[in-house]
């Protein structure tokens, strides 16, 4: 079901700030542990370089770490808003029509 987002797909933190920096992105929704540069690393780069992005960080934990300690150390940084796994689609259609209300 279309929402009315456009979107771009990027598989780690890395690339996404090359779209970021290349591209008009209002919103960024990112998991927490993906490979290469960590999410936390990652969201305190794009809260730095791009302020007026919104961010929304998913977690469902790893290693040891819960989800809710990732989703409170990614809120702590600058995260907008954080789904913890497992979420449904309508959590994240909620989510991002909250956030990106006109």
């Amino acid at each position: 079901m279309r929402q009315g987002f456009n979107t771009v797909l990027c598989t780690n933190y890395e690339s996404a700030m090359g779209v970021l920096g290349q591209s008009q992105i209002s919103l960024f929704l990112g998991d927490i542990f993906m490979p290469g540069m960590g999410g936390i690393e990652g969201i305190r780069k794009i809260r730095d370089n791009f302020p007026d992005t919104v961010i929304v960080a998913m977690s469902g934990g790893w290693a040891g770490m819960s989800a809710e300690n990732t989703i409170s150390a990614a809120k702590k940084i600058g995260a907008d808003a954080c789904l913890e796994k497992p979420f449904t689609i309508k959590d994240i259609e909620k989510t991002l029509k909250d956030l990106v209300a006109p």
